[in-house]
């Protein structure tokens, strides 16, 4: 009989200690799930030009999120066009392709102040990325493919990375002396890349990014019989 009643007791315990971890838990649940939200909220809050992103390039047909602090009103989406500039309010055409969303940001800010802001702290960001091409580069010369090359969209194509992708040099090419033409205004800018260093060496410094329009051109080495 005591024994009996023992167990009766030790169930009614039992239940009544689940029965309160039950109430608690959700509680302490919540309560740390509110603790998360909040922490998160505050410090994903972008309040600074500082704080932009400063190492992703935007291309053109990306969407971009812009906004005036100062003016206390919602974000307004920018849609990179095909000749790579922005129509900002109150600032007009401004370039954007090629730059980083904090680089962006600084410039239409001097642009803003030069004009109708004493004070402008403007907030640019991705909205979404562009799944067009930017635009065409052309290879000649000593390369296994010789013609047009698409630049993928959302990617930084370097001279090294676009002869790689046409094939690759020709068995005569000259590699330490691969020219860019890059048409800059009314002229032509001519850059010199060594890809046997960048290849050979891992000189990824003396690389650079290629821009639509660009033609690459590989000479042959000269050979000595």
């Amino acid at each position: 009989m005591r024994f009996s009643h023992l167990l009766t007791v030790c169930a009614i315990l039992g239940l009544s200690a689940r029965s309160v971890s039950a109430q608690a838990l959700p509680e302490m649940s919540t309560a740390s799930i509110a603790s998360g939200s909040s922490s998160i909220g505050l410090t994903g809050v972008v309040k600074s030009m500082d704080q932009l992103d400063g190492t992703t390039h935007i291309n053109v047909g990306d969407q971009l999120n812009f906004r005036i602090v100062e003016d206390e009103e919602q974000p307004v989406i920018l849609t990179v066009s095909d000749s790579g500039q922005v129509e900002v309010p109150y600032a007009g055409k401004v370039q954007a392709a090629g730059k980083t969303p904090r680089e962006l940001a600084y410039d239409v800010k001097r642009v803003l102040e030069g004009g109708l802001y004493k004070k402008a702290t403007v907030l640019i960001s991705l909205d979404r990325r562009t799944v067009q091409s930017p635009g065409t580069i052309y290879l000649t010369g000593e390369v296994s493919h010789q013609g047009p090359l698409e630049i993928p969209p959302n990617e930084q194509l370097t001279v090294t990375t676009a002869i790689l992708r046409a094939g690759g040099f020709s068995d005569f090419a000259n590699r330490r002396k691969v020219k860019v033409l890059r048409k800059i205004g009314s002229g032509e800018k001519v850059y010199l890349v060594d890809v046997k260093q960048v290849l050979d060496k891992a000189r990824g410094d003396l690389d650079f990014t290629v821009k639509p329009g660009d033609v690459i051109m590989v000479p042959a080495r000269i050979i000595n019989w």
